[in-house]
């Protein structure tokens, strides 16, 4: 009799849990008056990063609600899109949005995707006023973008100008202030108040179109400190509502001189009128399409491309003889194509030269510093009570924040630039060659003009420190100190530390001014911010854009706003791979 064997059944793996959102997942819907072909659609996930996706894949993740099956959710896609999608290819999708953090995992859990590090990004960014508080605040504005309002605003602002620039003037403010130095400070705070006010009006006017602003910091951008306004929910609002809030924060400046003008009208007290003509500077500096001052978002929204910087790379390359554009240049649409070329081909070289400058110029920059340090441990050693030694003892912090930041930002940029050129020359002997020879080059050329050579001179006051100065020092980067030549230090009379000259040690020469290389400053710029992401493969059938925190703003002082950055993009097939922004926020 044959004998029977019994085998246990082996147990069956657990069945994945039905798809569903990760946790804070938001549905903004589609991208309205998009500068692409076919318009990407919003997610915005619970760390702030806003991703594009294509319609396919957003309906996917429209549909996990945690109950649906894969082949429940791909009948009501396959409905939606008129194709057949079922529950393999759901499957398939949902691995992509998983990547991307938008669909929780298989066991249900939304384990934490790490966010891109873009390099012209808000850093540090600590958040002062919540949500809650945002929102009381923009209803107290919100009347203020009333039309007629607004009008008023406008009109009001030019007749001020007009009369301030061409009628009054300004030299009575300035007369007073230079005779009464302790108005410095007053100015100082005007300027940082006008600057908050600049972010409440970002904050006012994504309130006022129907999105909802987040909360309002500080943070870091590039070197110097700067506002901040999380305003990217306006990625649901269409291009009139974005353009309103980019231009927000210049309204609320004009609004702001009003009420100086306003003040000095009950008053007379002139140095009021050199804050109005702060004001001015302000907007004109934030109207440049640089870095991520407003003009920069402005751009972006006029475009709807919300992620321009994400574009340097594929348009530059596309650029080159023979090379066929990326689908980053070819999914947009022909006259958004034109214009992003042509800021790319603006912003680039202007970014490289304020890059080297900055690296020429850091030995002046250093030694006013250190000078300064001295001056303040003077102040300090002799300061009488408690209140006069800290707010010294902050001054001496505060004097190493321009140098800690021109070292950060000249290492982020080094480590940026040769970790992308060591990939693009692996297996490649002959890049890799070209690539340490230029390296060593550019180290070499950093060490000649910062080795001391009598250039480790402070600023002097006098020195204006202009662009047709610092572009006539490249001229002398082949003596070793393009900073301060030695003609420009005899013309200084030995350009004098301020520390020296107090003590009796040194004297100042008193033509010692007008337009010599030193001094070069970078604009201080305000970021609106928003995070850039990762880079998925892609494939015809879907592909994800994810984009940096399209709205947040920053303000630097004395403007300076932070919203989008870099772009993700993911297919269904692939797997997503970390691409970063080549960058704020003055």
């Amino acid at each position: 009799m044959a004998s029977t064997e019994t085998h246990a059944p082996e147990s069956a793996p657990a069945a994945d849990l039905p798809l569903e959102r990760a946790d804070g997942i938001e549905l903004a819907g589609e991208y309205k008056d998009s500068g692409f072909k076919t318009p990407p659609w919003i997610v915005r996930r619970a760390d702030g990063q806003v991703i594009q996706l294509p319609r396919l894949l957003y309906l996917v993740a429209e549909h996990a609600d945690g109950n649906r099956s894969n082949d429940e959710i791909g009948s009501r896609v396959s409905e939606a899109v008129q194709r057949g999608v079922d529950g393999a290819a759901v499957g398939m999708l949902a691995e992509n949005l998983r990547a991307l953090g938008v669909l929780a995992a298989s066991d249900g859990t939304s384990p934490p995707i790490q966010k891109s590090d873009p390099l012209l990004a808000l850093k540090f960014k600590t958040a002062v006023v919540p949500e809650r508080l945002t929102r009381a605040l923009t209803t107290i504005f919100r009347p203020l973008f009333l039309p007629p309002v607004v009008v008023a605003v406008v009109l009001g602002m030019v007749a001020l100008d007009v009369w301030l620039l061409a009628i009054h003037g300004i030299s009575p403010g300035l007369r007073a202030v230079i005779y009464n130095p302790a108005l410095l400070l007053a100015l100082l705070g005007g300027v940082v108040l006008a600057t908050a006010f600049h972010e409440i009006g970002h904050a006012t006017a994504c309130r006022y179109g129907g999105a909802r602003p987040g909360v309002m910091g500080v943070g870091i951008y590039v070197v110097w400190p700067a506002f901040y306004t999380d305003v990217t929910d306006a990625y649901r609002l269409g291009k009139a509502g974005r353009l309103r809030t980019d231009l927000g924060g210049i309204y609320f400046n004009a609004i702001f001189a009003l009420a100086l003008a306003g003040l000095y009208a009950v008053t007379s007290f002139e140095p009021l009128l050199l804050l109005v003509l702060i004001q001015n500077f302000a907007m004109i500096q934030q109207l440049l399409p640089l870095l991520r001052l407003d003009g920069y978002y402005i751009i972006s929204d006029l475009t709807g491309v919300p992620d321009m910087f994400s574009r340097i790379k594929p348009v530059l390359q596309s650029l080159l003889p023979g090379r066929k554009p990326s689908e980053g240049v070819t999914e947009l649409k022909p006259w958004v194509r034109w214009v992003v070329t042509a800021y790319v081909l603006t912003v680039v070289p202007v970014l490289l030269l304020s890059f080297v400058l900055m690296i020429l110029h850091a030995p002046r920059a250093f030694a006013t510093a250190y000078d300064s340090l001295g001056v303040q441990w003077d102040k300090l050693s002799a300061a009488d009570g408690f209140l006069p030694g800290a707010a010294g003892g902050i001054q001496l912090a505060l004097l190493v924040l321009p140098c800690a930041g021109i070292a950060l930002t000249t290492a982020r940029v080094g480590g940026r630039l040769g970790g992308a050129a060591w990939s693009w020359s692996d297996g490649e002997p002959v890049r890799r060659t070209g690539l340490v020879t230029a390296a060593a080059a550019g180290l070499a050329l950093v060490a000649f003009t910062w080795w001391p050579n009598g250039e480790y001179r402070p600023i002097q006051p006098g020195e204006r420190g202009t662009i047709q100065g610092a572009l006539a020092s490249l001229a002398e980067v082949p003596s070793g100190r393009p900073s301060l030549t030695v003609e420009r230090e005899r013309e200084l009379g030995g350009a004098p530390s301020e520390r020296d000259v107090r003590r009796g040690a040194a004297e100042r020469n008193p033509v010692a001014a007008g337009d010599g290389t030193s001094g070069v400053t970078e604009p201080e710029s305000r970021p609106r911010e928003r995070e850039p992401s990762a880079t998925p493969t892609p494939t015809p059938e879907a592909e994800a854009t994810v984009t940096p925190e399209p709205t947040a703003t920053a303000t630097a002082e004395p403007e300076a706003t932070a919203t989008p950055e870099p772009t993700v993009t993911a297919e269904p097939t692939a797997e997503p791979t970390a691409t970063s922004e080549p960058t704020a926020v003055p």
